[in-house]
């Protein structure tokens, strides 16, 4: 066991400075699950939940505070910012639920308008002025501007509630501290998943019972997204991130194995952070739904995309695809709603062109994918003897192009993006796989592991997950340690922030 480590933590807890951190804000070090100081400040917060529990207005006030100070060490000053959103999205339900016709819609305009202003502003403010210049011949100065961790998350989570209200799916909250629950409610606050007011809001006045088996299903939960996320993401993050500096300095081999690398990095990473989210949510009671589905096992684009963020995609389908008309409009119509709605998706991750380049490709696959299901699919039957390879090559195909579209997701521009793609397609040779081996084997080593886990039946990891919660509580402390230990000899000095927290 690794003692020093340990031992820090404690002189930690012991200093003046960290109890100063703790209680204030720092742009350079904004509060995640892995901080060590978030895990004691949730300890000292379970206490104070133990007592509020079976009291359903303490228990909800106390859990909006710690939500507000999370967010607060997450953002700062834009707690300002996030609670005005929630006020005025709480008062526009309220308007479109009593009026009809086209105040109706007056009032919802004003509600998207009011919510994406913000989302506008700080994520895309800099890539409009850009493009202004570049296009128009324009002088613009670019703002300095801090984008607020997760604004895109509960930006879209808000646009959500509203438009569900519009469509009378569900009636607006009448109790202000209801809706603020499901709006700060801090497992999902800065990084998803995107909660729907229809799923949550019903758990906020029965909690699930807080017994033995949901304490192990959280633990198990919380545990499994630690060692994602700093046994296996950070890692491979070290070297992702050397060869994207600069892929035209490495080989074609280097530069595919970077590849594989990020491909991994931001599956471990975002659905680490989805698993601890999940974890300490069943912790305190509430249930929130899957983010993650084993998307790299997808047989075609299709089913990654309901098997990968599935909170963002069921979010583009109820609100951008089917309000275009979804497959109802004709075959062209559909291709072209595909297209928008994940060039939408791909501006919704980041200001750069680079995003918008990654969500067309994906939608550009959708759509051929859809095309080629309507053309060929039905008119021909495929032998039983070559079913099982045909689907372990649809997987092999689907997960390739996923990893070479993230390469636009990673790089920092275009050219270094098409320079890595350039040296994957004509500079590979099997002499700089047999030096990496010599040079580098734990990458590889841990790619491995990474793509066992990925790939490993869904079945037999429900299975061993359910096992493992069978287990007596005496043999939990001895798994615990080992996956503790892990982690510690692992991770890095420098935890790297979760992926999606940028976005």
């Amino acid at each position: 066991m690794d003692i020093n480590w340990f031992q820090s933590a404690i002189q930690d807890l012991f200093s003046a400075q960290f109890w100063k951190e703790a209680f204030t804000y720092s742009l350079e070090k904004p509060w995640f699950f892995t901080e060590f100081s978030f895990l004691c400040a949730f300890g000292v917060f379970l206490i104070g939940y133990s007592i509020a529990f079976t009291k359903e207005s303490l228990r909800k006030v106390y859990i909006i505070l710690f939500s507000l100070f999370f967010y607060y060490k997450s953002s700062g000053p834009f707690l300002a910012l996030f609670a005005l959103m929630i006020l005025s999205d709480y008062l526009f339900a309220l308007a479109i639920e009593r009026s009809e016709g086209r105040k109706k819609k007056l009032y919802m305009f004003f509600a998207l308008s009011y919510s994406l202003s913000f989302l506008l502003y700080f994520k895309y403010a800099n890539f409009i002025i850009e493009n202004c210049n570049f296009w128009l011949h324009t002088q613009f100065s670019p703002k300095d501007l801090f984008l607020p961790i997760g604004i895109s998350f509960y930006t879209f989570q808000s646009i959500s509630y509203v438009m569900d209200v519009y469509r009378k799916e569900i009636p607006a909250t009448r109790n202000f501290i209801d809706y603020s629950f499901y709006m700060t409610f801090f497992p999902h606050l800065v990084a998803g998943p995107i909660v729907r007011a229809k799923d949550f809001l019903p758990q906020i006045f029965s909690p699930q019972a807080i017994n033995k088996a949901l304490f192990k299903e959280s633990i198990t939960r919380i545990i499994m997204g630690l060692v994602k996320k700093l046994f296996i993401a950070d890692y491979l993050a070290k070297y992702s991130d050397i060869v994207h500096l600069a892929p035209s300095a490495y080989s074609g081999g280097e530069n595919l194995i970077a590849m594989y690398a990020y491909t991994f990095q931001i599956y471990f990473d975002f659905s680490g952070y989805s698993d601890i989210a999940l974890g300490i949510a069943l912790m305190l009671g509430y249930r929130l739904k899957e983010n993650f589905d084993n998307p790299y096992t997808s047989q075609n684009i299709t089913i990654f995309w309901r098997k990968w963020h599935m909170s963002l995609s069921s979010w583009l389908r109820d609100y951008v695809y089917i309000p275009l008309g979804g497959n109802r409009k004709g075959e062209f119509n559909t291709y072209l709603f595909l297209m928008i709605t994940m060039l939408v998706g791909g501006f919704w991750h980041g200001a750069s062109w680079r995003f918008v380049f990654w969500g067309f490709a994906h939608g550009l696959a959708l759509a051929f994918h859809k095309a080629w299901i309507v053309l060929y699919t039905r008119k021909s039957e495929t032998p039983s003897w070559l079913k099982s390879p045909q689907k372990w090559f649809n997987t092999f195909l689907t997960f390739n192009f996923v990893a070479l579209c993230w390469i636009f997701f990673r790089a920092s521009s275009f050219q270094f993006a098409f320079q890595s793609i350039q040296k994957i397609f004509t500079t590979i040779q099997w002499v700089d796989f047999q030096g990496f081996w010599f040079a580098r084997p734990e990458i590889i080593i841990m790619l491995l592991v990474a793509a066992f886990i990925a790939f490993f039946p869904v079945k037999l990891k429900l299975q061993g997950i359910a096992f493992l919660q069978k287990l007596p509580t005496w043999t939990w402390i001895i798994w615990m340690m080992i996956a503790l230990q892990i982690i510690v000899q692992f991770r890095d000095d420098v935890v790297q922030p979760f992926i999606y927290f940028q976005f």
